[in-house]
Parts: C-alpha cells; sequence; structure tokens
C-alpha cells in the first residue's frame, strides 16, 4: 500500500513569487493611497491638521508595516499587530487620514490585512499565538464598528473581511494541494497494485515453466545421452550427443527464462552479463543439424551489452527457423555488421519450397522485442521469391 505524508506539499517558490508581488502592491498602495488622500482632502477648506505632512507621515508608516509584513518570517502574527496597529491609529487619531478611513478610502489596510492575515494562517503556530492574533482582529473589528458614523456590525464586519479572505485563499490553496496529493497517491498506488499483479503472475508461469517444460527437457536430455552411451550406430551416437546438448541448452535457457520472471532487474538484461551462445555458435548448430548457412561475421556482436546481444542472437534464430519451415533445401545468408550508429543483421534464404505455414507470431514478437531498444525490423519478399529478415539496432546500446 503506497502511502504519502498527512501534509499537503506547497509549491514554495510558488509561493515566493506571490508575496514579492504582494510586496510591492502594498507598497504601491500606501503611496497612491497618500495621494488620493491629497486630492480628496485638499478641496475641503478646513482639513485636519497639517495636510501634506500628516498624509506623508501615514504613508511613511504604512510603508514601514508593509516591509515588517515581508519580513516576519516565522513570526507572522508580528507583521498583522503592526497592520492591525497602524489602522487603529488611523482611525483613532484626528488625522487626515480619519475620514479617509471611515469611508474606506485607504486601500493600503484591507490589502495589508488580507496579505498578512494569509501569512499567518501558512505557518504553523502555537495555540497561544493564534489566540493573539485572533483576538487582536476582533478588537480591530470592534473598534472599526463603534467609530462616529460607521454602521456598527456592517462596519465590524467589513473590517475584518480582509483577513477572514487572505485565511480563505490559503486554505483553499492547500485544500487543492491535498487533492492532488491524494490523486498521486491514488495513481501511485494504482501502479503498485499492477505491479504485484504482474509478480504473482510471474511466478505462476515460472512455476508452470519449472514443472511442465523442465520435466520435458530432463527427460529428453537423458533419453538423448542414453541413446549416445548405448548405440552401435556412430552416426546415432553423435546425433543422441548433439540431442543432449541441444536439450541442456535448452534447460540452461529455460533457467535463464526463470531467473527473469522471478527478477525482471536481474543482471541477465544488464550491460556486461554473459550470452548463452554467440550467433556464431548458432550458425554452428544449425549447420550440424544439416541446414545450409553462410555466415558473414564482422564481429559487430562482440563487446555488445548482454541485452543487445541477446536480441541480434534472437533476430539470427528467428531467420534461419523461418528459413528452415518456410524454404526447405533452401541456403541461408547471415550477415552481422556492426557501424558508428547502428548494428545490421540481416538473414536471407532463397524461395521457399513445400514448407509449412506460420501464424506469423515470431516475427511479431521480434519486431517487439527490438523496437522497444530503439531498432526496427523489416520483413520483405525478395524479386526471386526468396525472404529477407532485416534488424537495425541502435549503436548507442553499447556498453
Amino acid at each position: 500500500m503506497v502511502t504519502t505524508d498527512a501534509a499537503p506539499r506547497i509549491d514554495e517558490a510558488r509561493v515566493r513569487r506571490a508575496h514579492r508581488v504582494l510586496f510591492w502592491v502594498t507598497l504601491t498602495t500606501a503611496v497612491l493611497g497618500a495621494a488620493f488622500g491629497y486630492l480628496v482632502l485638499s478641496e475641503d477648506p478646513a482639513p485636519p491638521g497639517g495636510l501634506v505632512p500628516s498624509l506623508l507621515v501615514g504613508a511613511v508608516v504604512q510603508l514601514a508595516a508593509t516591509v515588517v509584513i515581508g519580513r516576519s518570517g516565522a513570526r507572522p502574527q508580528l507583521g498583522l499587530l503592526v497592520v492591525l496597529a497602524v489602522a487603529a491609529l488611523m482611525l483613532l487619531l484626528d488625522t487626515p487620514w480619519q475620514p479617509l478611513m471611515v469611508a474606506g478610502g485607504v486601500l493600503w489596510v484591507p490589502l495589508a490585512l488580507s496579505w498578512s492575515a494569509a501569512r499567518v494562517a501558512e505557518w504553523p503556530n502555537a495555540r497561544w499565538k493564534l489566540a493573539v492574533s485572533a483576538a487582536a482582529v476582533l478588537a480591530y473589528a470592534f473598534l472599526a464598528g463603534a467609530q462616529p458614523g460607521s454602521m456598527g456590525l456592517g462596519s465590524a464586519l467589513a473590517a475584518i473581511a480582509p483577513a477572514l479572505g487572505g485565511i480563505a485563499t490559503v486554505l483553499a490553496r492547500r485544500l487543492g494541494q491535498a487533492r492532488r496529493d491524494r490523486a498521486e497517491a491514488l495513481a501511485r498506488e494504482r501502479v503498485a497494485v499492477a505491479r504485484q499483479e504482474q509478480a504473482a503472475e510471474r511466478e505462476r508461469l515460472s512455476a508452470d515453466m519449472h514443472d511442465n517444460l523442465g520435466h520435458v527437457l530432463t527427460l529428453l536430455v537423458l533419453h538423448a545421452n542414453a541413446l549416445a552411451v548405448s548405440s552401435s550406430d556412430p552416426e546415432a551416437r553423435e546425433a543422441g550427443r548433439r540431442i543432449g546438448e541441444l536439450g541442456g541448452s535448452g534447460m540452461t535457457e529455460m533457467r535463464r527464462l526463470l531467473a527473469l520472471l522471478d527478477d525482471p532487474d536481474s543482471v541477465s538484461g544488464r550491460p556486461g552479463a554473459e550470452v548463452a551462445e554467440s550467433v556464431a555458435d548458432l550458425v554452428e548448430q544449425v549447420r550440424e543439424a544439416g541446414q545450409a548457412v553462410e555466415f558473414t561475421d564482422t564481429g559487430a556482436e562482440r563487446g555488445l551489452p548482454a541485452v543487445l546481444a541477446r536480441t541480434v542472437h534472437r533476430v539470427v534464430q528467428e531467420g534461419l527457423t523461418n528459413a528452415r519451415r518456410h524454404a526447405p533445401g533452401s541456403t541461408a545468408e547471415v550477415s552481422v555488421r556492426g557501424a558508428d550508429d547502428a548494428v545490421r543483421v540481416s538473414v536471407r534464404n532463397g524461395p521457399g519450397g513445400s514448407g509449412e505455414p506460420g501464424a506469423g507470431r515470431g516475427l511479431d514478437g521480434l519486431r517487439r522485442r527490438v523496437e522497444l531498444l530503439g531498432g526496427e525490423v523489416r520483413a520483405e519478399v525478395d524479386e526471386d521469391g526468396g525472404f529477407t529478415l532485416h534488424a537495425t539496432l541502435p549503436a548507442e546500446t553499447r556498453s
């Protein structure tokens, strides 16, 4: 079963970019708010206090509070308390900012309050810190609702709405991240279950091959060895010896396949692993069995990774098998050539005789195997009625 962390992951880079943007937007709002206040209050015949100095002082205080929010780091409550203190002073003191605050014309306050509250919600906090922050927000709401000319409860709710909005934004982001994490966890779990099912199927297949095919091959080798020892005919003894060797090779190949089924990451598929037999050995075996083969060997298969060398072997094996089945008596031409960019294998046979028809499963399986390594397979009928199997494998698969 795949497990995930309890806490949702947060994209820290995106959060940092958002805070940088909010920092500069909040600074700009403080400056524009002072300019807006001057444009509005300068038409008042008796503006409260010194208009320009008061607006400048208020703007500087807002700028300083913005810096505190941006640099509060692991103490985001400090930024929230500073914002609430500045907003309360602008509400209480008889300055040009007071009428602007009552009229809701200082946009810096809701923006800074929303940002600082969001920072508090982002961090894991002790309960007493959260209690202090909540008490400060409620005190500010009571202060806003108690001002002359305010709408009481409506003004109080409007004062704390930005803080609630900032908290809601953080919670929504966490919820979205939690949903994405859950979807990823479910996807990983499905993959894990599928792998477990594949492992169980490989185990069943391995057991069936060991019990059935292993038994047949063992009997074949025993009878062949008995024939090689007991027969008085030299040709029969030699045939028995060859059958025994082929049966032994089959047992070795079956054990390799069983090991691969038990452990798909076993060394049999890694570069440097030994290959059961070379193409030259394969050609010699089919020649001894009576099949005519012309072999052009440039040494391209030597030094290849095991997975590539084994694929080259399979291509030649499939081509010779097809020639033996579909064109008995014809001469097969085998070529394995290497170049800087690829290893090229071809097996050609002459026109077919009365060979048995095939279902094409061997070529389909071979094509899939070669394509997994980034190569390609082509099977063509020649002009004279012969048949050629071509395979190209990328040279970068070399060790």
